[in-house]
């Protein structure tokens, strides 16, 4: 049993999670390029590596993973003024992405 706080209690974002095939996974990234502001793209190349230090662009991640060249991708953006974190993974039968939506005040 914890103690009792004055702190208020920790507020996580929603998970949203969908498995999508090929097209679906080219029509998330053409969005996030088209309609989204970059911030940050990062790549997990194997289950020993976490991320690449390369910084990359997001059509450059999406040719990576759609190659196999890489288990994940995590892309960070901006739209209509949030931060949104999508992470894709390669499964044996499409792709799952896993989106962090914003918090909301």
């Amino acid at each position: 049993m914890s103690a009792p706080t004055d702190e208020p209690p920790l507020v996580l974002p929603e998970l949203l999670q969908q498995d999508i095939d090929e097209d679906t996974l080219r029509a998330l990234f053409r969005d996030v390029s088209a309609l989204g502001e970059a911030l940050e793209v990062l790549v997990k190349t194997t289950s020993l590596q976490h991320a690449s230090p390369e910084r990359l662009t997001p059509e450059r991640a999406l040719d990576g993973l759609l190659r196999g060249e890489w288990r994940a991708v995590q892309l960070r953006y901006r739209h209509e003024g949030q931060e949104w974190l999508d992470t894709v993974m390669r499964l044996p039968h499409g792709y799952r992405v896993v989106r962090m939506a914003p918090l909301r005040p």
